[in-house]
């Protein structure tokens, strides 16, 4: 079985984003808002309303942070996200599961997709050598990258990776994997939780009357 492409040292990962016109910083930002965002969910939202929101205010950052000369919001497919056309870039977001920004684990999606997320990733399925170009799609087409991100009680990871199959609705092999967030940053953002509108103290005032 082949393994993946992973690039998780800092330099290479800065490197191959600047050929991707993207940056190390703002992705990252872009996760831990999307995090702070999704904290804000409580066991009274519908079920999976969570991974709903982070998808969504993942595909917002993405758009505020990078949306300008070169990149353009995209919605191919209905799949939220941003595109560079002068690059053939696409990057959307997708939750996936606990081995998200693990170098040593090959993650995937926590919840299987459709028939847009395997469209996108037949445009990818050219094998990439580390240290040349990363392969350009064929004309019309644009390469997909995923901005997949997991959190936990402990700890938030992220990666930016370029999926070449998809079996079963899961998305499999990448090439490459750009590790953001490997989760030894420590615990995420937890957000503020809406408040539940009982007194945190009680304080007794006495009232003078004049």
């Amino acid at each position: 079985m082949e393994s993946d492409v992973v690039i998780a040292d800092p330099l290479q990962v800065v490197t191959l984003l600047d050929e991707l016109e993207l940056n190390f910083d703002r992705l990252v930002e872009v996760v831990r808002y999307a995090e702070g965002e999704r904290a804000l969910c409580t066991k009274n939202d519908r079920k999976g309303f969570d991974l709903i929101l982070m998808n969504d205010k993942a595909a917002r950052g993405l758009r505020e942070m990078f949306c300008g000369d070169r990149w353009a919001p995209d919605e191919t497919d209905n799949q939220a996200g941003i595109r560079n056309s002068h690059i053939k870039v696409r990057v959307i977001h997708c939750n996936f599961d606990k081995n998200a920004g693990n170098p040593d684990a090959e993650p995937t999606n926590l919840v299987g997709k459709g028939t847009a997320s395997r469209a996108k990733v037949a445009c990818n399925r050219t094998p990439w050598i580390p240290g040349l170009p990363i392969p350009e799609p064929s004309e019309g087409e644009y390469t997909t990258y995923v901005l997949g991100t997991y959190s936990d009680e402990n700890s938030l990871r992220a990666e930016l990776s370029r999926p070449r199959s998809f079996v079963g609705g899961r998305y499999s092999r990448f090439e490459p994997r750009i590790i953001l967030l490997d989760g030894s940053e420590g615990a995420p953002i937890s957000g503020s939780k809406p408040a539940d509108n009982r007194p945190t103290e009680i304080i007794d005032i006495t009232i003078k009357r004049k």
